[in-house]
């Protein structure tokens, strides 16, 4: 399995070389004893305890402390300065981001360091679209999927007007997906063009409801996330434009950015009123994003996937600019 982990981290990736990096005094995100705390997403735990052992590698002399309960323990941590940085499974809500605003007077920068996982045990995954196992839809589009999902003038009620033949053409599509309150609904409505979801969508709070509902109805179409799916569903194919080459979400097409519906771990870090960040907190992110970082997340057991080569120069370029 290591094996198989480590041929998927991008042999372009630049190498990690540390910085000469003091230990803060009495900063915000510290205990008593100088530990440095790092609160946020649960699912983080594994690949953020092997990171922390390999920033002391580098740096001896800085001990962290997780405090990992769930994404939604992140913005506030942050914005009180009580976290070096924030780690999340989703980015901050609308609410979330008007209460850091407001309380901090400044934005959070977010970084991608990780893409979700396909694995049944983890936490996040890529979006996917389901339907039963019996249905022949062979593929379907970004560019279709909002005359399916949401009001559209041009909307699609049966399976004939997604190219289904004989008795499935005149069938009426059953939707089905994750509740516009879920951070996965959120997504899903965003990717449509800002909603609302269509008439007759049935809204689950969990993947796992919205896969049972399509494996029990044999019309029913589904958004959920793709670590779900059970025997009597399956994957559509799913490409950004008609006419492109559609990805069913393989590992190997996460990486690559050719699945549409991928998702991210994130880091958020704190700016100061100058627009620069926390030389902790960038060291640590630099590291996150070197070849030994992502080696690190690619080796972790649940599965997330290490970013490719262009992704990590992106954000080390952005990175950059707020040193």
């Amino acid at each position: 399995m290591a094996i198989e982990a480590q041929s998927a981290v991008d042999t372009p990736l630049p190498h990690f070389a540390p910085t000469p990096l003091q230990a803060p005094a009495g900063a915000s995100y510290q205990n008593a004893d100088g530990v440095i705390r790092i609160i946020g997403y649960n699912d983080m735990q594994g690949m953020l305890a092997r990171i922390n052992a390999l920033f002391q590698s580098f740096h001896p002399e800085f001990k962290f402390e997780l405090i990992l309960k769930g994404t939604r323990t992140a913005p506030g941590a942050l914005a009180r300065g009580a976290s070096l940085l924030a780690p999340m499974g989703a980015e901050f809500s609308d609410a979330e981001l008007a209460d850091y605003e407001k309380q901090t007077g400044t934005t959070p920068v977010m970084f991608k360091v990780a893409h979700d996982s396909l694995n049944p045990a983890a936490l996040s995954a890529p979006l996917a679209i389901f339907v039963g196992a019996q249905n022949p839809l062979p593929r379907i589009s970004m560019e279709q999927l909002p005359r399916v999902f949401a009001v559209s003038q041009h909307g699609v009620a049966t399976w004939g007007q997604l190219g289904l033949s004989g008795e499935w053409a005149s069938h009426p599509i059953h939707l089905c997906g994750l509740a516009p309150s879920t951070a996965l609904g959120t997504l899903m409505l965003h990717r449509l063009g800002g909603g609302p979801f269509a008439g007759g969508f049935v809204a689950f709070p969990q993947s796992r409801d919205v896969v049972a509902c399509v494996a029990a109805d044999p019309l029913a179409i589904g958004f959920a996330a793709i670590n779900r799916g059970v025997s009597g569903v399956r994957v559509v194919p799913l490409s950004e434009r008609e006419g492109d080459a559609p990805s069913s979400g393989t590992r190997e097409d996460v990486i690559a950015n050719r699945y549409p519906l991928d998702r991210h771990l994130l880091i958020y870090l704190r700016t100061d009123a100058q627009q620069k960040v926390d030389p902790v907190a960038r060291e640590y992110l630099r590291l996150m994003l070197s070849y030994e970082g992502q080696q690190e997340i690619a080796n972790e057991g649940l599965g997330y996937l290490p970013l490719n080569a262009r992704e990590c120069a992106e954000e080390l370029q952005r990175l950059s600019a707020l040193e």
